[in-house]
């Protein structure tokens, strides 16, 4: 027989999991946002715009964060999705996991923009 602790626990232990996937996956978006649509992002992966080759770094960067934003797209789909579907926010496991799916796809995307910044072959 289980009491009440037990499963207030349980859900205190969803609800943790739950804030602790928004808030890395808001981090992840933030992260991602800044590198791709700030000049800051070109100066972290390029180093200084006065360094030859500085432009055709920009460029190759430019290509990749144009394909970076596929999974990036369905990172922010997926999180939205995890609060505004009725049926996922009756389920707080089923919640988390698509969470946990949103933040693969930023883990992608993320990977995608460092695998651009290596040199070009």
């Amino acid at each position: 027989m289980s009491s009440s602790h037990d499963r207030f626990g349980g859900v205190r232990a969803v609800s943790a999991v739950l804030t602790g996937l928004v808030v890395a996956g808001a981090a992840m978006a933030a992260a991602y946002s800044l590198l791709v649509f700030t000049e800051s992002g070109d100066r972290v992966f390029c180093g200084d715009p006065l360094v030859q080759g500085y432009q055709k770094c920009v460029d190759q960067m430019a290509l990749f964060a144009i394909a970076s934003l596929i999974p990036a797209m369905l990172a922010l789909i997926l999180m939205v999705a995890a609060f505004a579907t009725p049926a996922l926010r009756a389920r707080s496991v089923l919640r988390a996991q698509t969470l946990g799916y949103s933040l693969v796809a930023w883990a992608i995307a993320g990977g995608t923009l460092i695998v651009g910044s290596l040199p070009a072959i």
